[in-house]
């Protein structure tokens, strides 16, 4: 790390670390910044979450907005740190339909069920120490060791951390101790569930507290991806949004070295406005990103139904369809069991649905599956809605 960057940060403080190293702290927040520098960027970033606010109660299940969003979010945020998977692989392992699936499928699905798992604990915990620890439990679960499984999953770091570089002595940026850390994580918890916040400011707090997260790095493993999950539920629990549906990994991904340039500019010379102007840009393009999501699912779900209508009276076929958007790969014991029909019928509902293109039959997979392809192509990273 180019200690001489740090040693007059207005942002932390230099400590000593293992190897005769030194390591940056950053100062509890909040920080000083220029606010009327970053007042055009928030009040644009305010109103597309607005616009996002109001596209979501378009939706009559809003779930099957989430889910494809939430695949989108887990492939695109592992991605960032080196784990790629297919939207068609997660799927299937979201399923439980692959009986085999790759390490990288099982780590990317993890991503989708800590985040699931976090946004349901909002109901009865704050944002907190707790919540964090459980989310990375549940993402680090069963990935194997050297893939994070041996790295304390659910609890802080034990030995110091590093960003970049192939060892400490060449690392861009050394985090907190683990002696510091704790609190550090305490003093965050306290910033996030302070009693004097001001709605207005809600969209600077997540930054901010992203910026925090992001440089205590407290986990062995899977920063990256908690902090940025860290967004979406704050986005939730400041009552910016009535579900979670800001995930903004796609468009960190495409400006990362910027993202992380930013990150370490805020450490080294305090330049919180210029991380704050991109930060606010960032959830900017995420909300236009999910409203036009919104609009192609709402266009696919009137085009299926009006398919579905010329072919056949069945409410069932109505069900099936609106079971794909919950899911976009389906098996006949789920729809037996949503509905009660047979299994012959739902397997007719089934082939229906396929002569009309909507589902297309998996034959690689025993027992057989069957895909609805448009839906699971909006789960697809790098595809503009």
């Amino acid at each position: 790390m180019r200690y001489a960057d740090f040693e007059n940060s207005p942002a932390g403080r230099l400590v000593p670390t293992v190897y005769n190293q030194r390591a940056f702290v950053p100062n509890a927040l909040p920080p000083v910044f220029d606010l009327s520098k970053v007042a055009l960027q928030l009040g644009d970033a305010m109103a597309a979450m607005g616009e996002l606010r109001g596209a979501c109660k378009l939706l009559a299940n809003p779930y099957i907005l989430i889910r494809p969003l939430q695949r989108l979010e887990a492939q695109t945020s592992s991605a960032m740190e080196g784990t790629y998977t297919t939207a068609d692989a997660l799927v299937m392992a979201e399923a439980g339909f692959d009986r085999s699936p790759t390490a990288e499928a099982i780590e990317v699905n993890n991503y989708s069920r800590a985040l699931f798992w976090a946004v349901k604990e909002l109901a009865r915990l704050p944002i907190s120490v707790r919540l964090l620890k459980g989310a990375h439990k549940i993402l680090l679960e069963h990935v194997g060791h050297g893939r994070g499984q041996d790295k304390q999953p659910g609890e802080f770091a034990r030995d110091q951390n590093m960003i970049g570089g192939t060892s400490i002595r060449t690392a861009r940026f050394i985090p907190p101790p683990p002696l510091e850390t704790a609190e550090a994580m305490s003093d965050l918890e306290k910033y996030i569930n302070r009693a004097d916040k001001a709605s207005a400011s809600a969209l600077i707090d997540i930054a901010l507290v992203h910026y925090q997260f992001e440089t205590i790095h407290p986990f062995a493993d899977g920063n990256g991806r908690v902090g940025r999950m860290l967004i979406s539920l704050m986005a939730v629990s400041e009552g910016l949004l009535d579900m979670p549906v800001l995930y903004m990994s796609p468009e960190f991904e495409k400006r990362k070295d910027d993202y992380l340039d930013h990150l370490y500019f805020v450490s080294a010379r305090g330049e919180w406005e210029a991380f704050l102007n991109m930060f606010l840009s960032v959830v900017i393009d995420s909300c236009r990103r999910t409203i036009a999501t919104v609009d192609r699912i709402l266009d696919l779900q009137k085009r299926y139904h009006t398919a579905v209508r010329q072919t056949s009276r069945s409410s069932n076929m109505n069900a099936v369809v609106d079971m794909l958007f919950e899911s976009p790969v389906i098996q006949p014991p789920a729809i037996t069991a949503r509905t009660g029909i047979t299994d012959a019928a739902a397997r007719n509902l089934l082939r229906q649905l396929t002569m009309i293109g909507i589902l297309k039959e998996w034959d690689s997979m025993y027992p057989k599956v069957w895909i609805a392809g448009e839906l699971l192509d909006i789960s697809r990273p790098g595809r503009t809605p």
